[in-house]
């Protein structure tokens, strides 16, 4: 099976797990950008505010991840629900392909339907090696 280990983060705790993932499976990562400034507190509430609204951002990924068979998105959750960078990535993708990971200081993802898998990493419960752990087991 051909992965790819696909991220956002605005703190660098996804990129982190995204790069945990990768060099257990000796892949490389793909960073997701946006054309939006999420830093500081400002940064904070707006990103709480897009993405409970589903607001859309333009996107850019740094590297291609077309010829995956599969996906492992790495991805915050703002307000319950995926950022909007994310959620536009996977606009056009088949979310059956898709491991989704999402890191969070004390939620989870509301909507997980559709996913091959959805893991949680939730920094109150200090899960993030189990968490890990247990993907990897089923890749």
């Amino acid at each position: 099976m051909n992965y790819k280990v696909v991220y956002f983060t605005r703190t660098g705790n996804s990129k982190r797990v995204a790069e945990k993932i990768a060099a257990a499976l000796s892949l490389e990562t793909a960073e997701i950008k946006d054309n939006m400034n999420w830093k500081g507190i400002l940064g904070f509430i707006r990103g709480g505010y897009y993405a409970s609204k589903d607001k859309s951002v333009e996107i850019q990924l740094t590297r291609n991840v077309d010829d995956a068979d599969e996906l492992i998105v790495v991805s915050p959750i703002w307000a319950g629900k995926l950022v909007p960078a994310v959620r536009a990535f996977l606009k056009n993708r088949s979310l059956e392909k898709i491991h989704l990971v999402v890191t969070s200081g004390g939620s989870i993802l509301n909507d997980r339907s559709g996913y091959k898998s959805v893991s949680d990493i939730v920094k109150s419960k200090s899960n993030e090696e189990a968490v890990i752990g247990d993907l990897l087991k089923i890749l």
